[in-house]
């Protein structure tokens, strides 16, 4: 299959100037005409040939300044040679949105018609100039019956209605990536935002009609986003309306679409009876990162799809710091490095590692992965931190200013970070260009009142990189010293404080300021002091998961040390979040990465007798009854703490099978977060209470779609899950196989069940269903089937069992590029 190269990237022959769209919608026979002002692009003089990409369209008719032009067609293209330098398309295609399965381009969800352009969607819809670096003015008129859909939404603003039609007009130039369609019966709910400049927006979110009553939190959180864009960058929106719509059916989590956002379903709908505070931050999350990519992704785009970190590095830092920023810091950071570490630094070390800013793809959708994301956002809070927040802006500043309206590279971002602050970044760059993990250790020396650190970068053939170390210094009564940065630039590195009277205690790597493994040589007793008296909430939980990792892989006999070091913690005055997330072991997926063979059922006996131990040294059933003070619900970060700390209790006292306490809290719950917390309690083995539970949940939520993944879900990831257990479920009629997020919380999350998915019959069930997302959905298949890319690093029997299901996936008639290349680099 063909294979794309970063380094292959040349401007396009043609650019659009405007383009003009007419959709005829029907369920399955949708007509497009298309209508394109094109010009010669200046930058290429010597060729004027057309190439337009096309996948899966009928082609009714096309005309070259209203005469038939000479045209190749393909699988792929649409070529016409000899253009002139400025001239007008029109184009006549025939799409089947129904049967679009694979949810890109045009499909139908719950049928309501909704688009998926990102990455290369809009080549199902009309033929086109398919790629980020072309950017058009766009109008939209949408035909359809108006009684079966009367909502009809494009990008833009709203500049006619007709009695069967509507017109959208976008004056912002945009790729076609960002181009979006609704058609449907929905409901809205609307609002109105004031700018800084004082300008009036009204915002709008469209759902199903019996979705309604579950959108008022994502409009605060969207008023939210625009508020804290505002005072945090300086950057105010520009259309004069905003459109949120909703559907069930998405491949991912949510679409930046230029003035029309089209989310899943699960990032928009909330409220405490329905969504856990989990969903209700990340609901805020995913409307913040879409909302601020109007500046960062639309405003200014990307040149070509190597650059994708350049939006979404950046927006997820930004999406980052909205919610550090409304909600918990601590909490936040806690998360999003328990999830780099479980999910990137995996990734970094298998089949798929890829730099930041990829060389080269086969299928750009599987290039939408926790590297380019989580790891490129991980980079630019390096920038934020080298720089500080002033130096940081100044740099955004200059971006804006700069590159508005342009498709742009990863390179023009550093120079403006570097221009505005005369700061020189070329060695940093490195991060954008070398894959995996940078490995670091470190010494301490002290000697004469002078104490060094001595950090050495194992990192093979790679270059050195630039990393920033933040670091504390502690006295033995716990007080903090000295607080500062290091920058690590060479191989090998020696920094000298000075003027330290007294061998200190050193935290280092402070909220994680650079995405590393780091090495150091604390004592025992170093770790079990910085648990208890670090100032760093962050860094008090780090310390712990290195303390519970040297348990589960090592040392089974310094538990005793750390639970009395626990003890402490819990009667401490310490944030009852941090707390939590403090008696929260590493999952048994982060744990795989420290064995060099993965035996499954070790990792679950080991994991499972610490636990056990936990649930023994503590008194949690008195633990949780003085946090179950029975407030009514409410969304704030001291009522979110307690909850996250009263509910680890639960599954504590429940571990010891003690379930009346888990089904009281079930039958009492005024919010989802108690309810599926003691839920989960008395899914921990066979007890007279979980049936009940489950009938009595599925009765109140049936009708609930996103309530119905939780249910299945559920179930999935129970320890006594077997692989029958997973066949009922897919049999459900309440289960669907064109649904993503059923999908996910049925297979994907049986995947995450480790001790019963690793076995023949569970892989077995996997691949079928690999084989039959093949015809149906490939981009999910080709998520789901990554599963299967650390397969070597297994004991032999399962070792063996992943790489013939590898390689009878491999062998599927018809094999996607997507599937095909996931499963290609694991074979290699």
């Amino acid at each position: 299959m063909h294979k794309k190269y970063r380094l292959d990237y040349k401007p396009s022959n043609f650019l659009i100037k405007t383009t003009h769209l007419t959709f005829e919608l029907e369920a399955t026979k949708t007509i497009v005409k298309s209508k394109i002002e094109f010009y010669k692009n200046t930058k290429i003089t010597d060729d004027n040939t057309l190439v337009l990409n096309g996948e899966n369209l009928k082609l009714i008719a096309i005309t070259l300044d209203n005469q038939i032009p000479d045209y190749q067609i393909n699988q792929e293209t649409l070529t016409i040679k000899n253009c002139p330098n400025k001239f007008t398309l029109e184009i006549t295609t025939q799409i089947n949105p129904k049967k679009n399965t694979s949810l890109n381009g045009l499909y139908q969800s719950s049928n309501n018609f909704c688009t998926q352009c990102e990455a290369e969607g809009f080549r199902r819809i009309t033929y086109y100039l398919d790629r980020p670096d072309v950017l058009s003015v766009w109008t939209t008129k949408i035909i359809a019956d108006k009684s079966k859909y009367p909502v009809l939404l494009s990008n833009g603003n709203l500049i006619k209605t007709e009695e069967n039609s509507v017109t959208w007009f976008d004056p912002t130039p945009k790729p076609c990536y960002l181009f979006a369609l609704v058609g449907g019966n929905l409901a809205i709910l609307e609002d109105t935002f004031i700018t800084k400049s004082n300008r009036q927006i009204e915002l709008k979110i469209f759902v199903e009609p019996h979705n309604l009553h579950k959108t008022q939190f994502a409009m605060e959180a969207l008023k939210r986003a625009f508020l804290w864009d505002e005072q945090r960058f300086n950057l105010e929106y520009d259309l004069d309306i905003f459109m949120i719509v909703a559907v069930d059916d998405f491949n991912m989590g949510a679409m930046e679409n230029k003035g029309l956002n089209i989310f899943n379903s699960h990032y928009v709908l909330a409220n405490q009876k329905t969504a856990t505070d989990n969903d209700f931050i990340d609901v805020e999350a995913v409307i913040g990162h879409e909302y601020f990519h109007n500046w960062t992704g639309n405003r200014i785009t990307c040149q070509d799809w190597f650059q994708l970190s350049l939006k979404e590095g950046l927006t997820v830092f930004r999406d980052q710091e909205f919610t550090s920023d409304l909600q918990n810091r601590t909490i936040k950071r806690i998360d999003d490095v328990r999830y780099l570490r479980s999910s990137q630094f995996a990734e970094d070390s298998g089949p798929m590692a890829h730099p930041v800013r990829p060389e080269s793809y086969i299928e750009m959708n599987n290039f939408y992965t926790v590297t380019i994301y989580e790891k490129g956002a991980e980079i630019v809070r390096m920038i934020w931190t080298i720089l500080g927040e002033e130096k940081f802006q100044k740099g955004m500043s200059l971006y804006t200013k700069t590159f508005d309206g342009q498709a742009v590279t990863i390179d023009d971002f550093i120079w403006a970070m570097s221009e505005a602050n005369n700061y020189d970044f070329t060695q940093f760059k490195l991060w954008y260009s070398q894959a995996g993990t940078p490995n670091i250790d470190v010494k301490q020396t002290f000697k004469n009142n002078h104490y060094s650190l001595t950090f050495t970068q194992n990192i093979g053939k790679l270059k050195p990189f630039v990393i920033p170390i933040k670091y504390s210094l502690y006295n033995n009564k716990g007080e903090i010293i000295k607080e500062d940065l290091l920058i690590l630039k060479e191989q090998q590195q020696t920094f000298i404080l000075e003027e330290i009277n007294q061998k200190p205690i050193i935290s280092l790597l402070n909220d994680f300021s650079a995405p590393i493994k780091l090495t150091t040589d604390l004592t025992l007793d170093d770790k079990l002091f910085l648990l208890a008296k670090n100032h760093n909430g962050f860094n008090r939980w780090d310390i712990a998961q290195e303390l519970w990792l040297e348990v589960l892989t090592k040392d089974g006999k310094i538990i005793e040390k750390i639970l009395t070091s626990i003890d402490e913690v819990l009667t401490q005055n310490t944030d009852s979040a941090v707390t939590a997330e403090i008696l929260t072991l590493p999952s048994e997926k982060e744990l795989q990465q420290h064995f060099k063979k993965i035996d499954i059922v070790d990792i679950h006996h080991r994991r499972k007798n610490i636990i056990l131990n936990i649930a023994k040294r503590f008194d949690w059933k008195t633990i949780y009854q003085s946090l179950n003070n029975n407030e009514v619900y409410k969304f704030d970060s001291n009522s979110i703490a307690n909850r996250r700390l009263k509910n680890i209790s639960l599954y504590y006292y429940s571990i010891l099978g003690e379930y009346s306490l888990a089904y009281k809290q079930y039958q009492q719950a005024d919010n989802m977060t108690d309810k599926i917390s003691a839920l989960n309690c008395l899914m921990l083995e066979n007890n007279e209470y979980q049936q009940l539970a489950l009938d009595d949940f599925y009765q109140i939520y049936q009708n609930d779609v996103l309530v119905m993944d939780k249910w299945f879900s559920i179930q999935a990831i129970a320890p006594n899950s077997d692989i029958q257990t997973i066949k009922k479920l897919m049999s459900h009629h309440k289960f669907s196989f064109k649904n993503p997020n059923r999908l996910r919380s049925v297979i994907g999350t049986f995947t995450h069940n480790h001790i019963n998915f690793h076995n023949e019959e569970g892989y077995q069930l996997f691949t079928e269903t690999i084989i039959k997302l093949n015809q149906s959905n490939p981009q999910i298949g080709a998520r789901l089937v990554s599963t299967f890319n650390h397969w070597k690093k297994y004991i032999p029997t399962l070792s063996v069992l992943q790489k013939q299901q590898l390689q009878k996936i491999s062998k599927t008639k018809d094999l996607s590029k997507d599937i095909y290349e996931i499963v290609q680099n694991a074979l290699r």
